[in-house]
């Protein structure tokens, strides 16, 4: 099998492990019994047995892979758990008659005013959680219900807010206020500086690459600046992706593609320009800080939610006549751009089907395959010519497709219309063997 659909097996394969790590994470993906594990819960509910239905809803939420949760059970079937998000640990009691969950953000001796003004106007976004102040200076996020009102729905959603909402903010809070100190968890494990040098001189040297670009071919990017807003976009989405920062670069990217998409009315130069300022500000900062960002972290609730095919297919279509109205005269330098900033967009907004999605991070690894050797994953080029990458290339597709085929149905993918021949005429057949395909989960 190639190295990427052995990727998809899991901890049975003898890969580097970050393999598993790169994008967000997704919940979306569950196993059988965590299914029915769900199933048990809400059935347990349903006839008031809470202690039952809370300790089946931990199963469902348990990753056996990730082993993000653990868990405890008194003798009247109460249960105190852990769960890790990110950064972040929660702790929590699910029993009768009340439930909730805490966890610590960082610690504050004094408290600036504007620290406090934030943190009420976040209480006030909050559905399930508040923040909240201890005694001895910790900054707390805290839910709580009682047990006749925590049904699985409702006990998801309360977890999800405020594991996503601590992990996000406890780095920024650290950026934005000197008064509040990080409080370190554990279970973060720290990537060898050596190794975040690497991603560190990428993302630089790629910034450089983009920006210079701009200087060099200014008038032309003026011309054409929704060209240029696909190769900042895709630029921001592969830092994601590969990359995976933890602090404050993931919400300057976030940031940036909420802003640019949400305002539409602004012209498109200006929203380039934006993006431009985006990736300024992350080669501003120091190696130092930058190294902060990047470390590995297990995850309990993804942040993308499920997509179908045929929506999928609808955009792939839609951008590919882009590329077609781009891939002429001056504008078709901007054209591959366009392929990247598709698998980009994608792999940042959705829980991608199983296959859609390694046949994307399939492409970022072509395009990338410096930065994930030098990372030590393993090579897919044979270095030897270009008839031999293509040929592995076409088996490592056919390998992904049998790996899926117990849980999606495939007609008509035929990787060996792939043209290899240029980065343009690659990018584009890359998406035409996705359009053409029939994909059915099954």
């Amino acid at each position: 099998m190639s190295w990427l659909s052995s990727w998809r097996l899991g901890r049975s394969q003898t890969l580097d492990s970050r393999l598993l790590r790169l994008g967000r994470y997704s919940d979306a993906y569950k196993s059988a019994e965590q299914l029915k594990a769900w199933d048990r819960s809400m059935g347990h509910y349903a006839n008031g047995d809470y202690a039952k239905s809370f300790l089946h809803f931990l199963q469902y939420l348990r990753d056996p892979v990730e082993q993000n949760i653990h868990w405890m059970q008194d003798r009247d079937g109460g249960l105190s758990f852990e769960l890790l998000q990110g950064s972040r640990r929660v702790s929590g009691w699910l029993g009768v008659p009340f439930c909730e969950a805490v966890t610590t953000i960082g610690i504050c001796k004094t408290i600036p005013e504007g620290l406090m003004r934030e943190l009420l106007e976040v209480n006030d976004q909050l559905q399930f959680c508040h923040y909240g102040l201890e005694q001895d200076g910790r900054i707390i996020l805290r839910w709580s219900s009682k047990a006749t009102e925590t049904d699985p729905y409702r006990l998801f959603q309360a977890l999800r807010e405020l594991s996503i909402q601590a992990d996000k903010i406890d780095d920024l809070l650290v950026t934005r206020y000197a008064e509040v100190e990080p409080l370190y968890e554990p279970h973060i494990q720290e990537y060898p500086k050596a190794e975040n040098q690497i991603r560190i001189k990428w993302l630089r040297q790629k910034a450089a690459d983009l920006l210079s670009w701009y200087v060099r071919d200014r008038d032309l990017h003026d011309q054409y600046p929704g060209g240029l807003a696909y190769a900042l976009l895709a630029f921001l989405y592969k830092i994601e992706f590969l990359l995976c920062p933890q602090g404050q670069l993931r919400e300057e990217i976030e940031n940036a593609h909420r802003a640019y998409f949400l305002e539409s009315a602004l012209d498109a130069r200006t929203r380039m320009q934006r993006l431009l300022a985006t990736i300024e500000r992350a080669v501003a900062r120091t190696d130092d800080e930058l190294q902060t960002e990047f470390y590995k972290v297990v995850t309990t609730f993804g942040m993308v939610q499920p997509i179908s095919y045929h929506r999928i297919s609808s955009q792939i279509q839609a951008e590919l006549n882009q590329f077609d109205a781009y891939d002429q005269g001056n504008s078709s330098v901007y054209a591959p751009y366009i392929t990247s900033f598709v698998i980009g967009y994608g792999l940042f907004n959705y829980a991608l089907p199983g296959l859609i999605r390694d046949l994307y991070s399939l492409y970022y690894y072509l395009e990338e395959e410096a930065l994930l050797f030098e990372l030590g994953m393993p090579g897919l080029r044979s270095g030897h010519s270009a008839h031999k990458d293509r040929q592995i290339l076409i088996q490592t597709i056919r390998d992904l497709q049998q790996f899926w085929s117990d849980r999606i149905q495939v007609k008509g993918l035929r990787p060996e219309h792939l043209d290899l021949s240029s980065g343009s005429t690659l990018a584009r057949t890359y998406l035409e063997i996705m359009i053409s395909a029939e994909i059915l989960e099954k």
